[in-house]
């Protein structure tokens, strides 16, 4: 009996034919074909969970806006009270001027009245004229007429003497005003001295007028009795000038404001400055 000799597989195998009797028509795993693994999309990254911190953020922000809202709002609390406790209520508050008289040295009849209430007026300019009746060398009575002029420039505060009407030396003829040092006057409680200093700065307000005057403390002096001749020992007359004469130089003395003084402003080392005795 023949002896039976096994041959070996060959190793050598076609091209593209697997060797170890892999069968050729078998379908490729997708570890076993780089191609198709680089071509399938990578799975998608997991999705992060940060809801619960921005809750947690978000209501830190509001805490923290409800606290700044707070100390905004008590800062502005704190703020008023103190305004409110700095403020002297200075009750009526009256526009005043220093009267500019007209005068004569000669007494005389009117004869012309060339100004109105409220006209402006220049320094030197006729005003009216009056009849004046006076002697010569021969002591023979003269008579002329001599003009009533403005000795300084203002606005005429009221209607003058009419024409006829006797002028004496010592009475006005007409009274004028300089808009340009108007002042004003507050009646105020003696216990106010202590609180008040020059420059302090008042906020005054009047009806009609849309816009507020501010003016400076100037002084204090006593108040007179309504005899004008007693001084009150529990009043004085507060001083204020404005702090822009144009907010006044429109105005007509006499108007009547109020107001109160800030405490807070102005220089507290001048109080012993501001009483006038």
């Amino acid at each position: 009996m023949a002896e039976r000799t096994d041959v070996p597989a060959s190793t050598d195998a076609p091209d593209g034919v697997p060797t170890g009797g892999s069968d050729p028509s078998a379908p490729t795993t997708p570890a076993a074909d780089p191609a198709a693994a680089e071509s399938a999309d990578p799975p998608a990254p997991p999705r992060k969970r940060n809801s619960g911190r921005l809750r947690k953020w978000w209501a830190r922000l509001v805490v923290l806006l409800m606290i700044a809202a707070a100390v905004f709002i008590g800062l502005q609390i704190a703020r008023t009270q103190d305004a409110r406790d700095a403020a002297l209520d200075l009750g009526t508050v009256t526009l005043t001027s220093q009267p500019i008289p007209v005068e004569t040295a000669l007494p005389g009849p009117i004869t012309t009245v060339d100004v109105v209430a409220g006209q402006r007026v220049t320094a030197g300019q006729r005003l009216g004229q009056i009849e004046v009746t006076t002697t010569d060398s021969n002591g023979d009575p003269v008579t002329k007429l001599q003009p009533l002029t403005a000795p300084r420039a203002g606005i005429v505060v009221d209607d003058p003497m009419t024409v006829g009407s006797t002028l004496t030396p010592g009475v006005s003829f007409v009274e004028l005003y300089d808009p340009a040092a108007l002042r004003l006057e507050a009646d105020v409680p003696l216990t106010y001295l202590p609180q008040l200093a020059p420059g302090m700065s008042a906020d005054l307000t009047a009806e009609g007028m849309d816009q507020h005057v501010k003016a400076l403390v100037k002084r204090v002096v006593p108040r007179v009795g309504d005899d004008q001749t007693t001084v009150r020992k529990d009043r004085l007359k507060l001083v204020l000038v404005p702090a822009d004469p144009k907010q006044v130089a429109r105005l007509v003395p006499g108007l009547r404001f109020t107001g109160s003084v800030d405490t807070r402003t102005g220089n507290s080392h001048e109080q012993r400055s501001i009483y006038v005795g």
